[in-house]
């Protein structure tokens, strides 16, 4: 009789956790991972200010548990494409960052409002105080196995001209994810962007990802 008294609180106690976990994904996608508050939280999940911290916590350990909750969905996404990749048997290194740009050319913002919040939450992620930690916990296996299919690409290049390529690489993809999520008013347009202007974007990429590869350390005339 106890657990079966106990299954209505069970169920209320995960609905609480989905809404406030749906609410955390809704803000930091609007808002960034500093602006939202405990009680900005709470209102958007519509349940009370301490339920954040009975769930969860404290207000960090629920953004990185909104961050996990999809992590497998994006991981088994990039997994499909570097399947893809690795089925043509030889490939480019813009090959390579199309592969990785897959799932943010397949959102739906109209028709997947969580999702698209997830990858906005994502495009994010490089702001946040942990953001760094929880991108090696959740999407390292999959950066390494996209810096082993460029060093494929690249088979001259250092490890550490690639590591930092990509790194880049993902900086401008986060801009440009941030202005097609349509988020804080479009402030986020990054600067010169048109909206016909991703494969010109991904070419930028490709060839800068050369050229650090290239190692040239010849040094610019002084003016």
């Amino acid at each position: 009789m106890d657990a079966v008294a106990l299954r209505p609180t069970a169920l209320r106690g995960a609905a609480t956790r989905d809404s406030l976990l749906d609410a955390a994904e809704s803000l930091i996608a609007e808002l960034g991972f500093s602006a939202p508050s405990h009680r900005m939280i709470a209102g958007h999940a519509g349940t009370h200010v301490a339920l954040v911290n009975y769930h969860f916590g404290s207000k960090e350990l629920l953004f990185e548990a909104a961050l996990e909750r999809r992590a497998g969905r994006l991981n088994e996404r990039w997994r499909k494409s570097l399947a893809e990749l690795r089925a043509r048997g030889q490939w480019t290194v813009g090959d390579v960052l199309r592969a990785w740009w897959q799932p943010f050319v397949e959102f739906d913002p109209a028709g997947d409002a969580p999702w698209s919040n997830y990858l906005c939450t994502f495009a994010r992620l490089a702001a946040a105080g942990q953001g760094e930690a929880w991108y090696a916990r959740y999407f390292g296996v999959a950066d390494r196995d996209f810096q082993l299919a460029f060093g494929q690409a690249l088979p001259a290049a250092a490890a550490e001209d690639i590591e930092s390529g990509f790194r880049y690489a993902r900086s401008l993809f986060a801009e440009i994810m941030l202005y097609r999520c349509g988020k804080t008013g479009g402030q986020c347009r990054p600067r010169g962007y048109r909206d016909d202007d991703v494969e010109r974007a991904l070419r930028f990429i490709e060839n800068g990802m050369r050229g650090i590869a290239q190692g040239d350390e010849t040094p610019l005339p002084v003016r």
